[in-house]
C-alpha cells in the first residue's frame, strides 16, 4: 500500500489515502495491463516535458533552444531548478488575483 496525499489552494491541509500501487513494472502490468501502464507512462513523460518547457519559457529561452533542450532531455534525469524563497514568491505574484495581491500587500505592510 502506498500513502498518497493531496491538497488544494482552498484546502491546504493534506488529505491522505492508502492505495494499492504494485511495486515494479511487472506487477503494475499484471494489475493494470500493458495499455494502461503505457498510457500512464506517456502522460507522465508529457507532463515532465511540459514542466521543462515552462521553466525555459519563464527564463525567456527561444523556441529553438527549448527544442534543443527537449531533444536532449531524458525522463531518467531530473532537471530541478533551485530557486530562492524570494524568487519563488515573486514568480507567484503573477498568479494572484488583484484581491489576493491587495491582501498580501496589507500582510507585508503589517510585518515589523
Amino acid at each position: 500500500m502506498m500513502k498518497i496525499q493531496a491538497k488544494t489552494k482552498k484546502n491546504p491541509t493534506p488529505v491522505a489515502v492508502e492505495y494499492d500501487l504494485p511495486a515494479g513494472l511487472e506487477a503494475k502490468r499484471k494489475k493494470y495491463g500493458d495499455e494502461i501502464v503505457d498510457a500512464a507512462a506517456e502522460d507522465t513523460i508529457v507532463i515532465s516535458v511540459q514542466a521543462l518547457m515552462r521553466r525555459l519559457i519563464e527564463k525567456g529561452t527561444s523556441q529553438p533552444d527549448i527544442q534543443k533542450a527537449v531533444a536532449a532531455w531524458n525522463p531518467s534525469i531530473r532537471t530541478i531548478v533551485r530557486q530562492s524563497a524570494f524568487e519563488k514568491a515573486t514568480s507567484s505574484l503573477d498568479k494572484l488575483t488583484p484581491e489576493e495581491r491587495k491582501q498580501l500587500l496589507a500582510k507585508l505592510q503589517a510585518i515589523k
